[in-house]
């Protein structure tokens, strides 16, 4: 096994300073913090967004890369359809190559209930535009050679993309940084500056920043946050076990589930399990 790219000691690229106020602070330099702050700038908003670590060195970076319709619940499909005309757009806006692909991605069933319950959702995807097809045991096996569980078939939506999460979102955080956003990594933030019962900035840990707006997105540590202000919302963290493999012959150039276990093939030659 290789190590994540991004860690602890991967060198600072936004260093700050932090700046006295701005219209916005944002919370988290995951994917959802970036995307934030770039299309908040883009509304014509000055926006600051901090990262007590580095851009993306958590779940951002260790996620699965799936850019999904297959398998989703009806009313996301119109949601992800949007997110992969959003995401060729980005891609296009940076010179970096996010590992933007569109390998399909295929759910195996070795039991008569998951082909059944693939076969009830099929209908969302038509409904929806998505070319989700079901897959006989004789085409599973012939596009995954030496499988040591027989499947009986498959769900397959071969316009499903990946990315490279490591690359992606530090790349976005790119196209923010020069949109405007004032990104600052090593920087967390203690607590929210409350005046009045209203919030009027951020306490980090190089000072205060005044802002009227924050938005949180931090990711598995925004219930903590919050609990220092007396607010709880209903998270639940949950812990995966994520591993990236060395180069390897390919299998499959998208991604595959069987419900216990994913892999998703990596520009490097690589799998991430």
């Amino acid at each position: 096994m290789q190590p994540f790219p991004i860690h602890t000691t991967t060198p600072v690229t936004y260093p700050g300073p932090q700046p006295a106020t701005s219209d916005i602070v944002v919370i988290g330099g995951g994917i959802i913090g970036v995307c934030t702050a770039l299309f908040l700038a883009r509304e014509g908003h000055s926006v600051t967004l901090l990262e007590k670590g580095r851009i993306a060195a958590e779940q951002s970076s260790r996620n699965w890369g799936w850019i999904r319709q297959q398998g989703r619940d009806p009313d996301e499909m119109p949601i992800m359809a949007e997110a992969q005309a959003l995401w060729r757009d980005l891609a296009g806006q940076t010179n970096v190559d996010i590992g933007l692909r569109q390998g399909g991605i295929a759910y195996l069933a070795q039991r008569p209930t998951q082909l059944a319950g693939y076969e009830d959702w099929l209908p969302h995807a038509r409904a929806n535009g998505a070319d989700s097809r079901m897959m006989t045991a004789a085409e599973v096996s012939a596009m995954f050679p030496g499988l040591a569980t027989p499947q009986i078939g498959a769900l397959i939506t071969p316009s499903d993309m990946r990315a490279e999460p490591w690359v992606a979102v530090p790349a976005l955080a790119g196209i923010a940084a020069r949109e405007g956003v004032q990104i600052i990594e090593n920087c967390a933030v203690r607590c929210l500056d409350i005046a009045a019962g209203r919030v009027a900035g951020v306490i980090t840990e190089q000072g205060r920043i005044a802002s009227s707006q924050v938005v949180l997105a931090g990711g598995a540590w925004s219930a903590l946050f919050l609990r220092n202000h007396g607010i709880s919302i209903p998270q639940l963290s949950v812990r995966e076990n994520v591993a990236a493999t060395e180069r390897l012959p390919e299998i499959y150039a998208g991604a595959v589930s069987d419900g216990r276990v994913a892999f998703r093939r990596r520009e490097d030659g690589g799998y991430t399990l």
